[in-house]
C-alpha cells in the first residue's frame, strides 16, 4: 500500500468514527460540551467520564474538532502529491531531479516529502504503516 492510500484509509475511519457519534440521542450534535465535572453534554444525552482531566480531553477532541482536523490533513495531502521528476516545476526549495525519482507537487522534495510523512505519523499504530514513513 502507498503512502497516499495508506493515509486516505486512516482519514476515512476517522471520519466514519467521528459521522458515527450523530444519533438519536445525540440530537445529531458534533460538537460536545463539558456540562459539569466530569460530564460530557453530547445533546439530548450525557456521558459520565468518571474524571474531569478526561471529560476535558474529550470535549476537546469532539467529532467537529476531529472533522475539521481531517479536512486539514485532506487539503494538506492534495497539495503533496507525488509526481515524476521529468515534469517537476522546482522551486528553490527543488532537490536534484533524478530520472524516475518522485518528487512533492508542492515543494519539489523527493517524495514522500516531510509533509506527507508528518501527516502519516499519528498513525504508526496501523495496520499498513510502514517504518520508511517514520519522520
Amino acid at each position: 500500500m502507498q503512502l497516499v492510500e495508506f493515509l486516505t484509509e486512516c482519514l476515512d475511519d476517522d471520519e466514519r468514527t467521528a459521522r458515527a457519534t450523530e444519533w438519536d440521542g445525540s440530537g445529531n450534535r458534533l460538537s460536545w460540551e463539558l456540562a459539569a465535572s466530569a460530564t460530557i453534554d453530547v445533546g439530548e444525552d450525557e456521558f459520565y467520564a468518571g474524571d474531569r482531566t478526561i471529560a476535558n480531553h474529550v470535549v476537546a477532541h469532539d467529532p467537529a474538532r476531529v472533522l475539521r482536523e481531517i479536512d486539514a490533513k485532506r487539503r494538506t495531502l492534495e497539495r503533496h502529491t507525488p509526481h515524476s521528476s521529468g515534469t517537476a516545476d522546482c522551486s528553490v526549495h527543488c532537490e536534484r531531479a533524478h530520472p524516475g525519482v518522485q518528487v512533492c507537487n508542492h515543494d519539489g522534495r523527493r517524495w514522500p516529502c516531510p509533509d506527507a510523512l508528518d501527516l502519516t505519523a499519528g498513525y504508526a499504530d496501523r495496520p499498513g504503516y510502514r517504518e520508511t514513513w517514520r519522520p
